[in-house]
């Protein structure tokens, strides 16, 4: 029986091919044995990267707000607004909050875990052209590519990046098995 019954991928190369990888005899594992693997050879950060793909849209953007929450040092004040606004949309993931996180994350600058998250919610689903125009879907890639890159960012802002990582990715293991709620 798979233990990430939350993941709608069977197979582990269905995630490695939207990440780019070279195709792997481990390509028909399920995704969580790959994951795993990943873990086991000290490949953590890769293995962040193949949770963010391989997760839902609202579980991926979860899993980024949850662990940049446990992991970051103290916001800058644009940075609390971008992950307030991502918390905002989790308890009601409408298109009007989708857009406000955006319009936060676009108010800052930079690379920090609070605005990649606010721009996973974004990049989440709906159209990521102006309201008043012709509809533009995001590429299915994005929301998995900037919640694990909140993630790994505020590990490494952590100033303990493997510990913050592993327990991070403990976390992701658990909302795509599960065993941990998505909704906040």
């Amino acid at each position: 029986m798979r233990r990430w019954k939350q993941v709608k991928w069977a197979e582990a190369g269905q995630v490695s091919a939207i990440l780019g990888w070279p195709k792997s005899n481990h390509d028909a594992d399920p995704p969580e044995t790959v994951f795993d693997r990943l873990i086991e050879e000290g490949r953590e950060d890769d293995a962040a990267l193949f949770l963010g793909q391989a997760l839902p849209r609202f579980e991926a953007v979860a899993w980024a707000a949850r662990a940049v929450q446990e992991l970051s040092l103290t916001p800058s004040a644009q940075d609390a607004e971008a992950l307030k606004a991502t918390l905002l949309w989790l308890q009601d993931p409408s298109d009007g909050r989708r857009r406000a996180a955006f319009a936060i994350a676009e108010q800052s600058r930079g690379a920090s875990p609070q605005r990649q998250c606010a721009l996973a919610v974004f990049f989440s689903g709906g159209s990521i052209a102006p309201v008043d125009v012709e509809p533009v879907l995001p590429p299915k890639d994005t929301v998995g590519a900037f919640a694990a890159g909140a993630v790994l960012t505020a590990a490494t802002q952590s100033g303990r990046h493997l510990e913050s990582l592993r327990s991070a990715l403990a976390l992701g293991d658990a909302i795509a098995s599960g065993r941990e709620t998505a909704h906040p």
